[in-house]
């Protein structure tokens, strides 16, 4: 399905070997071809995923969704602001991810804060394709 203004794409998938009601499965991100392979880099070292294939895809697998990866004959546009503004992963130390990533030359939107009357701590970056990351 898609949204109203056609913006963003939704599958909804069946998985009948699923435990829970509902589940994340994967992302698409579509880039120019000589970025693929970057992008799949820049996942692993900065998320540790996985560079694989899935289907036709290429893909960077991180625990609980697949990042997969196509070419697109346009630059991709940044999210911020978009109809999907942003993709969230929930990370164990949030704090030192941050100061590693720092150390591999990221500049975070927004830094390492913590949240206590929430309970959480955040912090965004934009990757280099201009996914806003949480």
């Amino acid at each position: 399905m898609t949204t109203p203004d056609d913006l963003v794409r939704i599958e909804i998938l069946e998985n009948t070997s699923l435990t829970v009601p509902i589940s994340f499965d994967h992302i698409h991100f579509w880039v120019t071809e000589p970025s693929i392979v970057e992008m799949q880099s820049w996942y692993a070292k900065m998320f540790g995923a996985t560079p694989t294939k899935r289907g036709q895809f290429a893909a960077a697998n991180i625990p609980g969704v697949a990042l997969l990866i196509a070419k697109s004959d346009t630059a991709t546009v940044p999210t911020k602001g978009r109809g999907l503004d942003h993709i969230g992963f929930e990370i164990k130390d949030l704090e030192a991810f941050c100061k590693k990533a720092e150390a591999n030359g990221v500049k975070f939107d927004m830094p390492f804060t913590k949240r206590p009357e929430l309970g959480i701590s955040l912090a965004f970056m934009t990757d280099p394709w201009g996914t806003y990351i949480e």
